[in-house]
């Protein structure tokens, strides 16, 4: 993929990922900023999520530990478990919540 269209691809998914989350997880305060969004939960932990345009992936890091997504046929998918973005950032958003949150 061009670095371009990598950038915008990644920042127009960061972009509906951050309003989903605002519209199912209203508690947790969703910033994002040159494609990095952050994600400040009620127990003051944090996600953030990344673009590295180098290997053309989506990083994101937490306490839980860290996952890099790759794009797959459309989806951004786990590398390592092949889950999708979003039910990989709803299943932590869940965890942290203790209470479901569906994005996507």
């Amino acid at each position: 993929m061009i670095e371009q269209n990598f950038a915008i691809t990644v920042e127009n998914t960061l972009n509906q990922l951050l309003n989903q989350i605002e519209a199912g997880a209203p508690e947790v305060e969703g910033d994002l900023v040159d494609s990095v969004l952050t994600l400040l939960l009620p127990d003051g932990s944090q996600i953030i999520l990344n673009r590295q345009e180098a290997v053309q992936q989506i990083w994101l890091a937490c306490s839980d530990g860290p996952a890099r997504f790759a794009q797959e046929n459309g989806t951004w998918r786990d590398t390592q478990s092949g889950e999708s973005l979003e039910m990989a950032v709803g299943r932590l958003l869940g965890r942290r919540l203790h209470h479901p949150v569906q994005i996507g």
